[in-house]
């Protein structure tokens, strides 16, 4: 596999922002872009490229207690939380793992395309998180290097929770 140069000239910049503004960039795009750089899954990826590679952009608040994802959902969102906390729930009730904001999660239902393997709840009044799918299908219609520096985002974030995991025992 050849990795495509990805320094993008002003002008070819000038025409990815106009064909986006043709498509309309939803309000959620457009906010996406103004925090992609505090979201470390999109750290060294362009602005350009965060929005051709995400779909389904969603900011949304939850109470405490709400449900933000189910075991057994099909779904590939991966969430990012903007602030708030979430805990990981497993065999009904049994609290396994708290998220702090600034952490994403559901990353691994995207990387394997199975199922999720535990519910997620807001632990705090007010938590707010952002939700996005990656469209793996425009993978092959834009440059591989983006791909590549978003994989190795999740990897590394993963092997981060491993760690934490493993200082836990």
């Amino acid at each position: 596999m050849v990795i495509k140069n990805t320094n993008y000239t002003k002008q070819e910049i000038e025409r990815i922002l106009e064909a986006a503004n043709d498509v309309g960039l939803t309000i959620s795009q457009e906010k996406l872009l103004e925090i992609s750089d505090k979201i470390y899954l999109f750290d060294g990826i362009k602005k350009e490229d965060i929005i051709r590679m995400t779909a389904n952009v969603k900011f949304k608040r939850y109470a405490k207690g709400d449900v933000i994802m189910n075991l057994g959902d099909k779904t590939r969102e991966i969430y990012f939380i903007l602030n708030g906390t979430a805990v990981v729930v497993v065999e009904g009730k049994k609290i396994v793992a708290t998220i702090e904001s600034s952490n994403m999660f559901g990353e691994m239902a995207f990387l394997t395309k199975n199922p999720r393997n535990a519910t997620i709840l807001a632990y705090k009044e007010g938590t707010t998180i952002i939700s996005f799918e990656i469209n793996d299908t425009k993978c092959n219609e834009i440059f591989s290097y983006p791909f590549a520096l978003l994989y190795k985002n999740i990897a590394l974030d993963l092997t981060r929770k491993i760690e934490v995991a493993n200082r836990k025992k």
